[in-house]
């Protein structure tokens, strides 16, 4: 990734298992998750090996794709899927505990808009902002996850994807569960992620 994120003020937010890439799954190492308000291109979530530092850090969607061949373990499709929903949905908590709690952020207009921009440059996504009526869409060009995978040779791509899916639900739920987001269903799908204003009852 190039950037030295750890020599800022890191937070781990989460440590989770590396799978071998052969046909087995076992883990063979383990990687943290860090999230930093770097002072140049804002919160950044990346995934560090222990003691090795800045020289392993891997973007958001490889985190995903790494997780995503750890939950083949099960070597079963349904609890494979469930195990990736619960990794999501804890670092999506984690993540928002974080935003709530961090000086810059709740000064910002929206948390959950400043936590979706978080998510979508930490997988180093190229996007455009557009509001259109009470949402606003952050329209992304190609799907940053299969791009990973291309580049890296994780396979697992519909399982990550739908894992960041399930993160960004999870987040936005723990800032505000008035707050409605919608992302794209699979890989195929155009990919515009929209967070709409809070509806109340």
């Amino acid at each position: 990734m190039g950037t030295k994120f750890s020599e800022r003020n890191a937070v781990r937010l989460y440590r989770y298992p590396v799978a071998s890439a052969d046909i087995y799954h076992c883990e063979v190492n383990q990687r943290e998750i860090f999230i930093c308000d770097d002072p140049v291109r804002g919160f950044r979530i990346w995934g560090e090996i222990p003691d090795l530092g800045s020289v392993s850090a891997v973007n958001l969607c490889q985190i995903f794709l790494e997780y995503a061949m750890y939950c083949q373990t099960w070597r079963d499709s349904l609890k494979a899927r469930q195990t990736m929903q619960s990794f999501a949905e804890d670092l999506g908590i984690a993540l928002a505990n974080y935003f709530k709690n961090h000086p810059a952020a709740a000064l910002a207009a929206n948390i959950g808009v400043c936590a979706l921009e978080c998510i979508l440059e930490s997988m180093d996504a190229h996007f455009t902002v557009e509001q259109i009526g009470p949402e606003l869409n952050f329209t992304v060009m190609g799907c940053p996850v299969l791009d990973t995978a291309r580049r890296s040779g994780l396979l697992e791509v519909e399982l990550a994807h739908y894992g960041v899916n399930v993160l960004c639900q999870s987040l936005i739920r723990a800032i505000d569960p008035n707050l409605v987001i919608h992302a794209p269903e699979n890989t195929l799908a155009k990919h515009i992620y929209s967070i709409g204003a809070p509806v109340y009852a």
